[in-house]
Order: structure tokens, then sequence, then C-alpha cells
């Protein structure tokens, strides 16, 4: 698999799963979950780093075989529907089927 490619792919995926109403940042790390309570906004600028919350595993075809989330989710959100709603968007943004894609909330702020 193109390095590049799956870069772009783990940016694509992120953006989509920070869109998502619901979720405060990717699995936690001191940075994300300083950002998730909003004691800092996110500049324009800075690109959100995925660190090991988004992995990628490819078939030998060179398409997505799995798909490996996992978020934090606000407290005021649900989160299962929260979960439902970044897979159903990783799915899009990967362009594969929702049996590749799993989402683990790993704790809620």
């Amino acid at each position: 698999m193109n390095s590049d490619r799956s870069k772009d792919l783990t940016q694509q995926v992120t953006y989509a799963v920070l869109a998502v109403p619901g979720v405060a940042c990717l699995r936690p790390g001191l940075r994300s979950l300083l950002q998730a309570t909003g004691s800092r906004q996110q500049a324009a600028a800075d690109q959100p780093d995925p660190g090991g919350a988004v992995r990628i595993t490819y078939d030998p075809r060179g398409r997505v075989a799995a798909l490996r989330i996992e978020i934090v989710v606000r407290a005021r959100h649900q989160a299962a529907s929260t979960a439902a709603a970044v897979r159903a968007a990783a799915v899009e943004a990967a362009a594969t089927t929702p049996g590749a894609v799993r989402v683990t909330v790993t704790g809620i702020v």
C-alpha cells in the first residue's frame, strides 16, 4: 500500500470522524483531552493527529479490509448513537463496507 495514499485516507477518515456531533476527540492523549474540554480551540492550520486512534488495514488488492477507530464522546451525547454516526461517516470517507469498520468508545468527557 502506498504510504501517501494511506496517510491521505487516514486524514480523510480523521476529519470525517471529528465532524460527527458528540465526538470530543480521538483516543485520548493529553493534547486531545485538553482540546476536547475546550481549553484551546484548534487553529485552522493545525492538522488533527490521529496517532494510533485510526488504524487501516488493506487487503492484497489495496482495498480497505479493516478500519479501527477509537473515540472519546462528549458527556451530553449518547455513546452508542455517536459511535454509529462515526461508523457511517468512516464508511463514507473510506469508501468501504460497514462490516470493515469498528468503532470503540474509549472515554467520555
